[in-house]
């Protein structure tokens, strides 16, 4: 009890340090500008006006007393400067996380650069429920390199939706019991409690109703071309426009609207018919969320429209008997025939169709050593004489690398792919460079997997880090000569309100999404190729 006062207290005392809302300052009652003073320095400074400028967390200091915070002392969010703000600008909050006494499991370490402490903190729109997650990083202190001591993360986050926003989050792990790494086991989730005050909060405001991102705006946004683009979920009852203009909503009638650039619906033929005249070839390589997103293609958008609730589409296709291509082989291939409408399996070292794009599918286990054969087997030698020189290439990894690899191996195995790549899809003046598609890992949250025999080691920051490195790798090693991109699976679910993230992770154990969520991940995909 002593200990939450002493935190309300500092709470409190950095509260009064700080300029509060209203946005404008005053002075005898009157506006006051703030940094500018009168030309002659006898004009009443009552009679100035400017308003309040927002400040970026490194603008804002860090009071001294929170690094010195006793052990046990209850950790608690801080917004250092709760000025209502206006659309895209950026607020700063922090987490402050003292040490505790309780014993501390010391064969665990965070990876360089990473937090010891995992937080999962949102800012959430209390009219429009709408989630905007909050990037802590580590402060530039010394104390933040030593798992006893105090550890300060913060992030300055932009809002684009009018809402008043409150933090909701806890700590999901300490002492980097997050990272299980080489033969630990994967750590029971007990999230800790944050301390919030009731009244922190944040106002975005529209005074000159000027936001690019009101829904009445939507239609006049370019079309996306990147599948990676930011957004929020919105109730598809909300949408001032035709809800047939964008993707289909998700199993909670939710739209996913990106903020700078609008999503079209497009149907699968007309997909077909952009990868004839686009990527007439396409190699696309991933595990079973991979073969989940290609069921839709393989079917032109069939699979899991009639029957939504099924097992299967809610969450495991594993054993499902699936006619359109070998959806649990190794190796397959389909062609697409944007005419007819119709799809038909074919064996990927067959001559390939005239007119037709065609697929070749590759069904991996990550980059790991559970493959049979190993990954890199598959590219042998004439592979492009064999299977087609692709003008396209998705690879969707990193699932099975977080669950059953360590860091050190995956990077090393990252970094041989990109070689593969670069050597078997090679630069030629004969042929156009292949376009690389990387598939974020899906997202996890809210939970961890105590199975005693997968003992899948995946948390949310883990899954973060393994999919920083993939996508780093690919950019540093191959993206100066050849179009690298982003699907950003991971992001869509990140964005969707907490209570669905963490009722999709409980209800599906193999980490899978719905169906519809799947149709909202290649919409976005298809959007980014087929509008660029």
């Amino acid at each position: 009890m002593g200990a939450a006062l002493f935190v309300c207290f500092m709470l409190m005392r950095e509260y009064m340090q700080v300029p509060r809302s209203p946005r404008r300052m005053y002075i005898f009652e009157k506006p006051v500008s703030m940094g500018i003073l009168p030309e002659n320095p006898r004009d009443d400074v009552s009679k100035m006006e400017v308003q309040l400028p927002f400040k970026r967390c490194t603008e804002l200091p860090i009071p001294d007393s929170y690094w010195n915070l006793a052990q046990d002392t209850p950790a608690f969010v801080s917004i250092p400067q709760t000025t209502d703000i206006e659309i895209d600008e950026s607020i700063c909050v922090r987490v402050v996380v003292p040490a505790k006494t309780t014993q501390m499991p010391l064969k665990f370490a965070p990876f360089p650069g990473a937090p010891w402490d995992s937080i999962l903190l949102d800012l959430i729109g209390q009219n429009t429920n709408i989630s905007v997650p909050v990037p802590l990083e580590k402060t530039d202190h010394t104390s933040n390199f030593y798992r006893d001591k105090v550890h300060i993360y913060e992030a300055d986050v932009v809002l684009r939706d009018v809402d008043v926003y409150r933090p909701q989050g806890y700590i999901e792990y300490r002492h980097a019991m997050w990272n299980a790494e080489g033969f630990l086991d994967p750590q029971p989730f007990n999230p800790e409690r944050l301390i919030i005050r009731p009244d922190l909060q944040i106002t975005v405001t529209d005074n000159e109703q000027l936001s690019p991102y009101s829904l009445h705006k939507y239609l006049d946004m370019p079309l996306c071309t990147e599948p990676n683009a930011d957004g929020r979920w919105i109730p598809i009852e909300r949408l001032p426009f035709d809800p047939q203009q964008v993707p289909p909503p998700d199993s909670h009638g939710l739209v996913w609207l990106p903020y700078k650039c609008r999503l079209q619906r497009i149907a699968y033929t007309d997909f077909a018919k952009c990868l004839a005249q686009k990527y007439p070839v396409v190699h696309w390589y991933g595990d079973s969320n991979t073969r989940r997103a290609l069921k839709k293609v393989a079917t032109l958008g069939k699979w899991c429209v009639d029957n939504p609730d099924s097992l299967v589409c809610k969450c495991n296709d594993n054993m499902e008997p699936f006619s359109e291509y070998g959806a649990n082989h190794r190796l397959s291939a389909f062609d697409l025939d944007p005419e007819a409408g119709t799809t038909s399996m074919a064996d990927p070292f067959s001559a390939l169709p005239a007119t037709k794009p065609r697929i070749v599918t590759f069904k991996w286990d990550g980059l790991t050593t559970r493959n049979a054969p190993p990954w890199a087997d598959y590219f042998i030698p004439n592979f492009e004489q064999k299977l087609g020189h692709p003008m396209l290439a998705i690879l969707g990894m990193t699932n099975w690398d977080t669950a059953f690899e360590t860091h050190a191996f995956f990077a090393n195995e990252a970094d041989r792919l990109t070689d593969k790549i670069n050597t078997t899809y090679a630069l030629s003046n004969n042929q156009p460079p292949t376009d690389i598609v990387l598939r974020t890992g899906q997202y996890y949250c809210c939970t961890s997997d105590m199975d005693p025999y997968w003992k899948r080691r995946y948390s949310r920051l883990r899954n973060h880090y393994f999919d920083k490195t993939l996508i780093e790798t690919f950019k540093n090693k191959l993206g100066h000569e050849r179009r690298v991109m982003v699907w950003d699976v991971a992001r869509i679910t990140e964005r969707r309100p907490y209570n669905l993230r963490r009722n999709d992770v409980l209800t599906c154990e193999a980490n899978h999404v719905r169906s519809q969520l799947v149709e909202i991940e290649n919409q976005v995909l298809m959007n980014a190729l087929c509008n660029s």
